[in-house]
């Protein structure tokens, strides 16, 4: 007995992802498969690694008995859910407060837990459901350019979520130094302007009075 083995991906106009013979002592030959694909053989079925979000869709396996004739086909169709985890950060109407959201797609939701950390300190969420999880802060329990993370647990294959997120700075604190900085900055040079005043200004009457003594002597040396 020889039987043809081809899956491919409905509503995507390519190649079978993976094609191969099943001989009748249950051996296989060598597969033809994509750079991702690989065939497991027990049991039996079609292996993806790296599995990313456009890999969700519905997936069929058709099996063609060539030998012996007549030819037969058969097929069978399994849909794919790839799980989603994001972490955004939320618009909020307090510009001292961030909020942050951690979601989780393509999974069963009581078998997740979230968690919150900052470096390793474990910060407390108050809202949770079962596949999001929200954390707010004020100030000032954050600060400008730190860095939070969102885990999620899932029990059920003991998979671990990470994704960590770096706070922006706040626009406000930038104009204020800079305000800051323009301030000093002219106070320095309004001080520098008075040193220089002053400095020329004591020079000046320095040489008035040096040329009034002068003046005094030529008179004297005169009437003498």
């Amino acid at each position: 007995m020889k039987i043809l083995v081809e899956w491919v991906k409905e509503e995507v106009k390519e190649p079978s992802l993976c094609t191969y013979y099943i001989f009748s002592n249950e051996t296989l030959s060598i597969s033809q498969c994509g750079p991702r694909f690989k065939v497991n053989t027990e049991p039996l079925g079609l292996n993806i690694t790296g599995v990313e979000s456009n890999d969700a869709g519905v997936y069929k396996c058709v099996m063609t008995k060539l030998i012996p004739p007549p030819a037969a086909e058969n097929s069978s169709t399994l849909m794919l859910k790839v799980s989603s985890f994001t972490l955004q950060l939320m618009n909020s109407t307090n510009s001292s407060c961030v909020e942050l959201l951690c979601s989780l797609k393509g999974l069963k939701p009581q078998q997740v837990n979230f968690t919150w950390t900052r470096a390793t300190q474990l910060l407390y969420h108050h809202e949770s459901s079962s596949m999001r999880s929200t954390l707010t802060l004020c100030k000032p329990h954050w600060t400008d350019g730190e860095t939070l993370t969102c885990q999620a647990s899932y029990s059920n294959n003991h998979t671990l979520y990470r994704k960590s997120i770096t706070l922006p700075c706040d626009s406000g604190s930038f104009v204020h130094l800079i305000v800051l900085g323009t301030l000093v900055g002219l106070l320095i040079g309004t001080a520098l302007f008075i040193e220089v005043y002053y400095q020329c200004l004591t020079a000046r009457r320095r040489q008035s009075t040096a040329d009034g003594i002068v003046t005094s002597e030529l008179v004297s040396s005169s009437q003498v």
